[in-house]
């Protein structure tokens, strides 16, 4: 029994197809990794930055907490660096809120909640500091401080 080429070209479209099915579960798999390893980096990423963050606060908690319970910052350099540890924390929680809107963080704003309760955040909220954040996280702690302040 003699095989027709049409035949052979048959049996070779079958094993094509299913070499390209194959080869889209592995690209599959390689993606998932790749997802998963983003996701621990970017995990690690906002980790670093919270540490960091941390070491500042350890450094100057004696402006922090001026700024935190509404004390006097009428000393220049205690003003500025009371601003420099708010925008810090801002910024955190604005990575923080970005990764949650892309899905690589899940995001909660709790700390936020805090942060836009105190007083200090009206003067923050003046600063080039706050300027340079997106719209969407502007309105995001605006929304927060609003719903803070009427309940």
């Amino acid at each position: 029994m003699k095989i027709k080429l049409s035949e052979w070209a048959s049996v070779a479209e079958i094993l094509g197809a299913v070499a390209i099915v194959i080869s889209l579960f592995f690209v599959g798999f390689q993606i998932s990794d790749g997802n998963n390893e983003t996701r621990a980096a970017t995990t690690q990423a906002a980790l670093d930055a919270e540490m960091a963050f941390q070491a500042e606060l350890l450094r100057y908690a004696d402006v922090w907490e001026k700024s935190v319970l509404g004390g006097d910052l009428t000393d220049e350099v205690e003003r500025r660096r009371a601003i420099a540890l708010y925008n810090m924390a801002m910024t955190s929680e604005d990575n923080r809120y970005q990764m949650g809107s892309s899905g690589y963080l899940k995001y909660s704003g709790g700390a936020l909640r805090q942060l836009v309760a105190i007083p200090f955040y009206e003067i923050w909220r003046e600063t080039i500091g706050a300027s340079g954040r997106s719209p969407e996280f502007l309105e995001f702690i605006d929304d927060l401080r609003n719903s803070e302040t009427t309940e």
